[in-house]
């Protein structure tokens, strides 16, 4: 199975909202408090995402959207340098997306 992550906070609101629903037993929403609280978290950071941003003034230079890196005498056009550039020396994910 892939790993995915998730918030604790919101998988314990929405098992509450099933056991209330359910059974109705503080007893049980204390227990399941106490062992999602043991679990290990995971070590994630998050995700900036970004674009390359052709450069007007300067012919084949793209520049990230996030942290203003110049990528310099690209030739192959932007399509290409999304592809050859996926991510930017800052971390950003070069997919034009704004979403996690």
């Amino acid at each position: 199975m892939k790993d995915e992550y998730i918030r604790k906070k919101d998988a314990i609101d929405d098992l509450h909202t099933q056991l209330m629903y359910r059974m109705g037993s503080d007893d049980m929403k204390r227990r399941l408090d106490d062992w999602v609280a043991t679990l290990p978290s995971a070590d994630v950071v998050q995700v900036v995402h970004g674009r390359w941003l052709p450069v007007v003034s300067y012919n084949n230079t793209y520049k990230c959207s996030e942290c203003g890196r110049l990528l310099v005498d690209i030739t192959d056009g932007l399509k290409m340098v999304a592809k050859n550039y996926p991510y930017c020396h800052c971390g950003a994910r070069m997919d034009g997306g704004k979403e996690d």
